[in-house]
């Protein structure tokens, strides 16, 4: 197993704040990018859905995943997303296992 890990968020926006969310993912996703240890940053969003969000993010190991978490930008979001959304987005992230 290598020290790479993988994060999925989804985020949901409430109902007229679709493009407002959506201008903060883009920033979060270049600001993202820019960490040395961010090997991929993908900002999805859904097809039926243009309000669902997805972010997919590969990192070098658990270190660099917590430099983007503990973040200036990262604390500035999670100040601006409330008034976006209707329940927090959902963070997930793993091990590469195979």
């Amino acid at each position: 197993m290598n020290g790479s890990i993988r994060t999925i968020a989804k985020v949901i926006a409430r109902a007229g704040q679709e493009a407002a969310l959506k201008a903060l993912l883009m920033e979060v996703a270049e600001l993202a990018r820019e960490n040395p240890g961010c090997l991929q940053y993908e900002l999805l969003q859904g097809h039926s859905n243009p309000g669902e969000f997805v972010t997919i993010g590969q990192w070098q190991d658990e270190a660099a995943f917590q430099t983007h978490y503990r973040s200036g930008y990262m604390d500035e979001f999670m100040r601006e997303i409330p008034e976006l959304v209707d329940h927090p987005p959902d963070i997930q992230w793993y091990n590469l296992v195979m």
